[in-house]
Formats: C-alpha cells, sequence, structure tokens
C-alpha cells in the first residue's frame, strides 16, 4: 500500500476503494491505531464532468463518449457547464464537493489555458478526489492527462490543403490565450514551412469559438483570395463556408475548408465536411481507467496520454482551380 493511501485513509479522504480501505485499516488497527475516520462520502459511483459550453458540439460528444465509458465501469456521470461569467470552473468545483463525488474529470478549462491556475486542481487532489485533465495543457500536475494532438492535426489539414495546390491556406483559430490554439497555429506554420511555402501571418485568424466568430473571420480571409481554410473546430468550418456563399466562392469549387473535431453532424452538412476526427471513444475509455485505476490507489495512469486524429476527406476540400490559386504576381 502507498504512503498517500494510507493518509487518505488516515485523512478520512475519498479516493479509496471500499476493499484497499478495509486493507489498511486492518494494518492500521494491527498497529494499534483506533477511530479511523469514515470518509464522508455523500454520493458514491457517481463522477462528476466539468466541461465547456455545448454550443460547441464537440463538448456534449465528449461528455456521451464519457459518460458511456463510465458507465462500463458502473459508475454514473454528473455534468457541469463552466461559463467564465455565470458558471465560472471555480463554483463547478465547489458544488462537487458540497456533494460529493468519487473523481472529477476536467474536459478543457483553466489547464488549457496559457496562464492558467492549477490551484483548485491541487485542492482536489489533496482531498483525496482524483482528477484527469482532458484536452489542456501539458501541467506539471501528478495526474492523469488525455489529449488530442492538436498540432499534429493542424499540420495533417494544411498540408493536405497545400496537396490540393492551394498556395495559401487560411487558418481560423480561437483564442491565443489557449494552450490548443497555439498548438494548432505551430502545426499550421509547420506544414507551411514543409513545403517552403511562406506563413502568411495575417492569413492567421483568431475569432472566438463560434459560427459567427469564424464567419467573420472568413470573410477577411476571402477578400485576400485566399482559397482553403483550416477552422479550429467543425462548427467554425461551417461558419467559414457560408462566408464564402454569401460571397459567391462556394465550397469546394471556389473555397476549399477543413474542420476540426469530426463531430457527427460534420457528415450530413452541405457539402459533407473534410474534418479530422478525435478519437473521443478512446479518449474517454482512458480517462475511465484512470480514474478507477486511482480509486483503487494506483498511479499507473498519472502520464500523458496523446492521440493521433483522424482525416476524414469528404466535398468540402477539393482541387485549387482557376486564377483564384494563384497570387497576384503569378
Amino acid at each position: 500500500m502507498s504512503e498517500p493511501t494510507v493518509s487518505r485513509v488516515l485523512n478520512g479522504r475519498l479516493g479509496v476503494s471500499d476493499r484497499t480501505r478495509d486493507q489498511v485499516v486492518a494494518a492500521l488497527e494491527d498497529l494499534g491505531f483506533t477511530d479511523v475516520p469514515t470518509p464522508a462520502r455523500t454520493r458514491p459511483g457517481v463522477v462528476g464532468v466539468v466541461c465547456g459550453n455545448f454550443e460547441n458540439p464537440i463538448f456534449p460528444a465528449l461528455l456521451s463518449a464519457v459518460s458511456a465509458a463510465f458507465g462500463r465501469h458502473g459508475k454514473l456521470v454528473t455534468v457541469a457547464v463552466a461559463d467564465a461569467e455565470l458558471n465560472p470552473e471555480e463554483r463547478c468545483i465547489d458544488e462537487f464537493r458540497r456533494t460529493g463525488v468519487d473523481a472529477v474529470v476536467f474536459v478543457g478549462g483553466r489547464h488549457a489555458q496559457v496562464d492558467g491556475s492549477y490551484e483548485r486542481y491541487h485542492e482536489l487532489t489533496e482531498a483525496g478526489v482524483p482528477i484527469v485533465l482532458v484536452n489542456g495543457a501539458a501541467t506539471e500536475l501528478a495526474v492523469p492527462h488525455v489529449r488530442c494532438d492538436e498540432e499534429a492535426a493542424a499540420h495533417r489539414a494544411t498540408a493536405h490543403l497545400l496537396g490540393l495546390g492551394h498556395h495559401v491556406v487560411g487558418c481560423i483559430v480561437g483564442s491565443s490565450a489557449y494552450v490548443p490554439t497555439q498548438r494548432i497555429i505551430a502545426g499550421h506554420r509547420r506544414a507551411c514551412a514543409d513545403v517552403g511555402v511562406p506563413v502568411d501571418p495575417d492569413a492567421i485568424a483568431e475569432t472566438s469559438f463560434t459560427f459567427e466568430g469564424a464567419r467573420a473571420a472568413a470573410l477577411r480571409l476571402i477578400e485576400r483570395d485566399i482559397t482553403a481554410i483550416f477552422a479550429a473546430n467543425d462548427l467554425m468550418a461551417l461558419g467559414a463556408i457560408e462566408a464564402g456563399r454569401s460571397r459567391g466562392r462556394g465550397t469546394p469549387d471556389l473555397l476549399s475548408v477543413v474542420g476540426y473535431d469530426g463531430t457527427d453532424f460534420s457528415a450530413f452538412t452541405d457539402p459533407p465536411l473534410t474534418t479530422l476526427r478525435q478519437p473521443i471513444e478512446d479518449m474517454a475509455d482512458l480517462a475511465a481507467a484512470a480514474v478507477q485505476a486511482e480509486l483503487t490507489g494506483s498511479t499507473l495512469y498519472r502520464d500523458h496520454y496523446v492521440f493521433e486524429a483522424d482525416l476524414l476527406s469528404r466535398a468540402s476540400t477539393a482541387p485549387a482551380s482557376g486564377a483564384l490559386a494563384h497570387g497576384p504576381d503569378e
């Protein structure tokens, strides 16, 4: 039995299975310890999940996968949707600590921010509540980290568009205050550098993670005669497609667009969206296995797990055609 496990039992903290706790209590009693406290667990078998706004389809998709994964371990999932103004992550944490949960999974959040504070995560782990961080920064916290490789996905998307003959590829991203955004920009730049294409700073458009934000950003790129765009999520990709239509640049004839996430609806858009699909089921399975291990006192999963996205090539991308595929001096 590890020292942290014994400490959790002595302090009446959560994060220890009933079987392991019984073993620790028996050993402590042999050593003369009595009155070992019982954890104040009010909702055994329940795992809390803190995630972002459901306007981004990847969050409900991930939540569904996480719920199913924990269900296979006999656990229920309760959800708190974090909002920077109305329902910040701190409030979600406070609620889970008040009601009691076996563990907390964070999908995005403070840990995804460039200068995010990890203080509240430390509080949870010190209280014996295991946590798993999904799609965030590679923090130094001794907890399981699970994410998709945003840099590799952006590299693959940009390389796909460059390979179709588009000389300049626009990149629409969210706020660069988030680590995943910085990874996407890095992947985009690397793909351009691989084939000797200069990176146009004005071709990287930072906006909100929304349809409307991406539409506005895409309009600016289209004014620069950019014929291909990679967007940081599928909803943003649809905003780019709509922007093209509004300017007579139909997809894919005059504007090729690639999304990211591979949410289910992307196969049914008009045209069906080329996208990079996050393997959310595999990611959810690993998160659930990590929590299960933590609850038995194991630190086996305290590592960084990075998954690769799959390119789903559909009808929203096509070879560059006509004068728009070339710069003004070509």
